[in-house]
């Protein structure tokens, strides 16, 4: 199959109930139709796990495309789906084979490319490359099902683990790489490459700043600097890269940047160690990259001060 890019975030906020009709002999080999439009082929079922039930969140890995070509697969994009069982839209909505499957389940399913673009996904027309007479493939493995209570529960422990994580991952980091400067009252780290001349960055004021975030490991996850993005491999052609503006003090930025920016003249570098509780804290950002409880590092460089 050939791969192309193309997000599931359609998945995300719901689910879907098929009705439980007589499965009668389908045109494609080993598939049963279960209703008009729906036809599915069970890899694995396993009796003994969890049914899924209205509300449920399902963990699952999956893979969709048409007969040649990958859209989507988990397995490229490195994090399962997530998304809560509900109730059909409509008759052949693929997302209904959800409420027939059991914890541990794989299963194929195959949909109307057209029905699934527009009435699953909603989207106001379907790809270039979609014929709407053509056939979308779905194979699904249901790794957890839970109960929105049980799924906040798990996410408590593991934040609490990671909070515990995170001053020693920290503590690490300075000790490896020689940092000695002392942390500000809030637990910014600032440590100043470049002395700026210009005017002094002052609450309230339009600053321009260029950066590059990474985390403690190095991975570099944003950069309004374009050079930088093309050898960290993650350059944007659709992003316009240059100073980021915002008005310094008033919440429009982490508070570890809110501080550190606040600390520099025009023409300043420095680098800032921001523990989590002045950046994302318990917040994952999207993508994956930044978890909960990250500490993160920004180089930064004050470009103006706008009175």
């Amino acid at each position: 199959m050939k791969k192309l890019g193309f997000g599931l975030s359609i998945l995300i906020a719901s689910s879907a109930l098929f009705s439980c009709g007589e499965k009668t002999t389908s045109k494609y080999p080993g598939y049963d139709k279960v209703e008009e439009g729906m036809f599915v082929k069970y890899f694995n079922k396993n009796k003994e796990g969890r049914a899924v039930a209205v509300g449920d969140v399902l963990t699952a890995s999956m893979q969709y495309g048409t007969e040649d070509t990958t859209i989507f697969d988990t397995q490229v994009n490195g994090q399962p789906v997530q998304l809560r069982a509900d109730s059909a839209k409509y008759e052949g909505d693929f997302l209904g084979i959800f409420l027939q499957m059991n914890e541990g389940d794989s299963v194929s399913v195959i949909v109307n490319a057209n029905d699934f673009f527009l009435k699953t996904a909603q989207m106001p027309q379907a790809p270039d490359f979609i014929d709407s007479n053509s056939m979308l493939y779905f194979t699904i493995g249901l790794n957890k099902v839970q109960s929105l209570d049980e799924l906040q529960a798990e996410a408590k422990v593991k934040n609490s683990e990671l909070e515990g994580q995170e001053g020693v991952i920290l503590d690490q980091y300075l000790a490896e790489n020689g940092i000695t400067v002392a942390p500000t009252e809030s637990g910014l780290i600032f440590i100043s490459k470049v002395e700026g001349s210009g005017k002094q960055a002052e609450t309230n004021k339009k600053v321009k700043v260029n950066y590059a975030g990474m985390l403690l490991n190095g991975t570099y996850f944003d950069t309004s600097i374009e050079d930088v993005a093309k050898e960290q491999g993650m350059h944007n052609p659709q992003r316009t890269y240059g100073p980021f503006e915002f008005q310094l003090g008033l919440g429009q930025v982490i508070p570890g940047w809110d501080e550190g920016i606040a600390m520099l003249k025009e023409g300043g570098k420095a680098r800032l160690i921001i523990p989590s509780n002045l950046g994302y804290g318990a917040n994952p950002r999207p993508g994956g990259v930044i978890q909960p409880f990250s500490t993160l590092i920004f180089d930064v460089e004050l470009i103006e001060v706008i009175d």
